[in-house]
This record gives structure tokens, C-alpha cells and sequence, in this order.
């Protein structure tokens, strides 16, 4: 994505991001499984995410060599997503995040 936004540019990027997306100040799932290592977040965040999906859209991307950052809409709500080689972050607000760690700490089986 081209920009002249300097919140869409290292060193402040992703905050443009979050920004169009409501998401600044959003729930961090690692703060809230502080007992979770970054693998197990990573590991179990796409069954549980698929788990409670109703509805899903992509609003935003951006993607590189090692990985990337995108924004969706989760069941009507935007949720963050940072995956690359280097760390793993997932943003939401409260409402959505409950129902992620709700479904991190219950597996169930994913829906179809």
C-alpha cells in the first residue's frame, strides 16, 4: 500500500492500521494469557479463531517476504492480526477478544 501517512511507515507503522480500524488501544491476546508462550499463541489462535467464525472479511493487508499484518472482520467486528518470523500479535476489542479466549482456553471443534 502506498502512503504519505507517516503512521503507514517504520517507525510508527502499524498505528495507521489500527487507526482506520478503531483498533488503537484494542486488548492484546498475549496480555490477556500471560501465562501462554508465543508458540502456544500462535499455535492454537487459527482453531480458535475458525471456531467461533460466522462471518469474515478482509479489510486491510500488508504483506512481506517474512510475513505480515492484515485487519478482518470477525463476526462484524476487526481484529489484528502481526504474523511473521520475527513475533506474534493479535489485537481486538473486548467483546471479540472474550470469545477468543474463551475459545483458547475451551477447544471445541472448528465449524464448517
Amino acid at each position: 500500500m502506498r502512503s504519505d501517512d507517516p503512521e503507514d511507515h517504520y517507525p510508527l507503522y502499524p498505528l495507521g492500521m489500527l487507526r482506520r480500524h478503531g483498533l488503537i488501544g484494542a486488548q492484546d491476546l498475549a496480555e490477556r494469557l500471560p501465562d501462554w508462550t508465543e508458540r502456544q499463541l500462535r499455535d492454537a489462535f487459527w482453531p480458535a479463531y475458525r471456531s467461533i467464525r460466522e462471518t469474515e472479511a478482509e479489510l486491510e493487508q500488508v504483506s512481506g517476504i517474512d510475513g505480515g499484518e492484515r485487519v478482518m472482520l470477525l463476526n462484524g467486528l476487526p481484529i489484528f492480526v502481526s504474523e511473521d518470523i520475527w513475533n506474534f500479535q493479535v489485537l481486538a476489542g473486548p467483546e471479540l477478544m472474550d470469545r477468543l479466549v474463551a475459545a483458547l482456553a475451551h477447544p471445541r471443534p472448528p465449524r464448517t
